[in-house]
C-alpha cells in the first residue's frame, strides 16, 4: 500500500516552510475543526445517496483531514500519524476482547455489553455517565445521546422533568450558559453573515473559496445568535421535552427530523 505514505508526503510538502502552501502552514487544529465536521457530513450524504464513488471520494477527504492534523501535530512535537494509528489499533483490540481475548459475545447485545465494559474500564476516571458526550454535536443529536446515557441509569425522566420545571422563567445561569455555548459556536464557526462575507476573499485561516447570542431574563428580543434569530431557552426546553417523549415512544427524532427537512427541501424546490 503506497498511496497512504504518498498522501503523507503530499501533506509534508504542503506544510513545508520552503516551497509549501502558505494557507496550510497557517492552519491549527482549531481552525481546521469546522472542516472535519463538514467533510464528515459530506461523507454521510454520500452514504445516504448510495454512490460508491462518492463514498470513496468523501472518505478520502476525511482521511486527508486526519493526515493534515497529524502533520500539524508532528511539527508542534505533539504526536505523529503513526501515534494516531497505533492508538486506535490498540483501542480496537481492547474493545473487542471477544475477538482478541477470552470473552464470548455471540449476539449484537453481547458485543455492546463487552464494548461498554471495556470502555468503562478505560474511562474509570470519569465521574459522570455524561462525560465524553461531545459538546460540539448538533443540539438535537446531543440531546438524544445524553438521554440515552441517562436512560441507562434510569435518570432520563427525572433530568428532563427538572429542566422542564425551569421553562416558565429561564434563570440567569441558564441564559449565561446559552450565551457561552453560542459564543463558543460563533468563535469556532463564525456567523452565517461572516462566512458569506469572507467567501473566496479569505486569505488567512479561512479555507480558500469557502453572533454572539445575547439574552436577558424577560427580554422579548435578544440579539440574534449566528444570524438565525433570538435565543429563547424556554423554547429550547419545550423542544427537549418533545425529544425525550419521542425517545420514550421509540421514535428516532434525528431521523424523523431529517425526513421532514427533506420534505421541506422538496417542497421548497417545487415552489421555486
Amino acid at each position: 500500500m503506497t498511496a497512504v505514505p504518498d498522501l503523507v508526503t503530499v501533506v509534508d510538502r504542503l506544510l513545508a516552510e520552503d516551497g509549501g502552501c502558505v494557507w496550510n502552514r497557517a492552519q491549527t487544529h482549531a481552525t481546521l475543526a469546522r472542516y472535519a465536521v463538514e467533510e464528515s457530513y459530506e461523507l454521510v450524504d454520500a452514504i445516504d445517496d448510495g454512490d460508491p464513488d462518492d463514498v470513496r471520494e468523501e472518505l478520502g477527504d476525511v482521511l486527508y483531514q486526519v493526515v493534515l492534523h497529524a502533520g500539524i501535530a508532528e511539527r508542534a512535537g505533539e504526536f505523529t500519524l503513526e501515534d494516531v494509528a497505533a492508538g486506535v489499533r490498540d483501542k480496537m483490540v481492547r474493545r473487542h476482547p471477544h475477538v482478541f481475548g477470552d470473552e464470548t459475545a455471540d449476539t449484537v447485545d453481547d458485543v455492546v455489553r463487552v464494548w461498554r465494559a471495556a470502555k468503562a474500564a478505560e474511562k474509570s476516571a470519569r465521574t459522570s455517565a455524561l462525560d465524553g458526550v461531545p459538546r460540539a454535536m448538533p443540539p438535537l443529536e446531543r440531546a438524544v445521546k445524553l438521554l440515552e446515557r441517562l436512560e441507562e441509569h434510569g435518570a432520563a425522566d427525572t433530568a428532563v422533568a427538572s429542566v422542564v420545571a425551569t421553562a416558565p422563567v429561564a434563570s440567569v445561569e441558564s441564559v449565561e450558559s446559552v450565551e457561552s455555548a453560542a459564543s463558543a459556536a460563533s468563535a469556532a464557526f463564525g456567523s452565517v453573515a461572516d462566512r458569506e462575507a469572507r467567501g473566496a476573499s479569505a486569505t488567512s485561516t479561512a479555507a480558500p473559496g469557502t453572533g454572539t447570542a445575547r439574552a436577558s431574563v424577560g427580554s422579548p428580543a435578544p440579539t440574534p445568535a449566528d444570524g438565525a434569530g433570538a435565543v429563547d431557552p424556554a423554547w429550547g426546553i419545550a423542544m427537549l421535552e418533545d425529544v425525550a417523549g419521542a425517545v420514550r415512544d421509540g421514535i428516532d427524532p434525528v431521523a424523523s427530523l431529517r425526513v421532514a427537512v427533506a420534505a421541506l427541501e422538496e417542497a421548497g424546490r417545487a415552489a421555486e
